[in-house]
């Protein structure tokens, strides 16, 4: 005579809560390294945005021997898409051939409204970047015054 075993299969309510344990844990030390990827890949529309407005600017004192006032750069620059991260591009701080460009950012993943990109123009024709955001998320070319107490502002 055969005797059948029912073996039960699955698993044990303590083995599924340790495997939602662990994957709880690796998200957890995941999601400053994914929220930091986002925000760089967001930064990304404002570094095209400024890399054409300095195009503009440097079109600009080639054609009229100065860095653009307020006025004449409202007239040459951009509009913005509502939507945008970039709040708003000004300049500032114009003496001849040398001045900078600001972009404002918009409240947004790991930005907060009110931070900037600030994109200057020496006397030997080189722009440098500063910003107040913090330093693992800017471009390569960009130094963060975040931990300086310095607010560009």
């Amino acid at each position: 005579m055969l005797l059948f075993r029912h073996t039960q299969r699955g698993f044990t309510l303590l083995e599924l809560m340790v495997v939602i344990a662990i994957i709880s844990i690796l998200a957890s030390l995941s999601a400053p390294t994914f929220t930091r990827q986002i925000t760089k890949a967001k930064l990304i529309e404002a570094q095209n945005l400024a890399t054409q407005h300095q195009s503009l600017v440097e079109e600009f004192i080639l054609l009229h021997g100065s860095f653009p006032s307020t006025a004449e750069f409202n007239l040459i620059k951009h509009s913005l898409d509502p939507a945008s991260l970039v709040k708003s591009i000004t300049v500032e701080d114009q003496d001849k051939e040398v001045g900078n460009i600001q972009i404002t950012l918009n409240d947004n993943t790991g930005i907060t409204e009110g931070q900037y990109l600030k994109y200057s123009r020496d006397a030997n024709r080189n722009w440098h970047c500063t910003s107040d955001l913090e330093a693992n998320v800017l471009p390569q070319q960009c130094e963060s015054l975040a931990n300086t107490g310095d607010t560009g502002a």
